[in-house]
């Protein structure tokens, strides 16, 4: 059954440069449960299992679909964004579904989730299936979601994309950036750490490990940054107390727009592990655009890095 969210985006939504991929989740995220308290009918904080466990409907796999000219940054303060989505599940474990972006059928955001009870607190999510909701309102699927397959395929390689033939390496492998979690800002109602604010890290670990470079890019080049395609998958959660070892892979190209301007395309593939066993607990892969004006001193760093490998 699809549906519309329609958003006026204004500063809770915004960041350094426009839309917020974390702010922008969270509005999805809070959708998504709206929809399965709808669709299901019954209050998300009720939902449970037989043996009477309260199950939370998690996020376990993420994916933003644009374009390198039109990346986030493209919505700006005050703009209305319509968004038309759907949900469906499989065998009443896990849903799937998409917020396509009105008019603009190949820009669409995908998220999965799954029903998880907390067996022992964060460190331990174990899956389960809701006795207390209806799902005769959401069609089922004759098979799993392949963002399964694509999430289990990621934990081999540490990514969800291959490098393009024109990828060029800012350095070698990857590097490590330590995020002590806030526990005031950064866990949800349920004791977790919200699914939204991962991105958050990522972000910071990125903007951390490119500014530490010998020839680091410049302030507004950082800035204007903005994605336009992600996968993450989830594997786990983290206790209030840990802490997060965030590994960054770092490549950049150049791209030419369809009116002939020059974009940066920088990718990144991350890894998040937590301090209390080590555990994998997130892989994402992410492509991240800003137009480069002739003879700046952005288009210069870019030039730079390039002629360099």
């Amino acid at each position: 059954m699809s549906a519309i969210l329609t958003l006026e985006l204004g500063m809770p939504h915004l960041g350094r440069n426009n839309l917020s991929e974390s702010g922008l989740f969270k509005v999805l995220g809070h959708d998504r449960w709206n929809r399965i308290q709808v669709l299901g009918g019954i209050p998300t904080s009720q939902i449970r299992d037989d043996a009477g466990e309260r199950l939370y409907a998690t996020f376990y796999f993420l994916e933003l679909n644009l374009s390198p000219d039109k990346p986030l940054s493209a919505y700006e303060e005050n703009q209305l964004v319509t968004l038309h989505t759907d949900l469906t599940h499989y065998e009443k474990i896990y849903l799937d579904g998409r917020y396509s972006f009105d008019g603009q059928p190949d820009h669409w955001i995908r998220c999965s989730n799954v029903f998880i009870y907390q067996e022992r607190g964060p460190s331990k999510l174990s899956i389960s299936i809701p006795a207390t909701m209806d799902f005769t309102g959401i069609p089922e699927l004759p098979e799993p979601p392949d963002s399964l397959s694509l999430c289990r395929e990621s934990r081999s390689s540490n990514a969800f994309w291959p490098p393009e033939p024109d990828d060029r390496p800012l350095f070698d492998g990857s590097r490590e950036f330590v995020y002590k979690l806030d526990i005031d800002r950064d866990l949800n109602g349920a004791g977790l750490v919200y699914f939204a604010n991962f991105i958050s890290f990522l972000d910071l670990a990125e903007r951390e490990i490119l500014s530490a470079l010998p020839d680091p890019p410049p302030a507004g080049l950082l800035d204007a940054r903005s994605p336009y395609k992600r996968r993450s998958g989830y594997f786990g959660n983290a206790q209030a107390t840990d802490r997060l070892h965030v590994t960054v892979a770092a490549r950049l190209r150049m791209q030419t727009g369809q009116l002939g301007e020059a974009f940066l395309d920088l990718a990144c593939d991350f890894t998040i592990r937590r301090s209390s066993d080590q555990k994998l607990i997130m892989v994402s892969s992410c492509r991240k655009s800003a137009r480069l004006s002739p003879g700046s001193e952005d288009e210069a760093w870019v030039k730079r890095q390039w002629s360099s490998q």
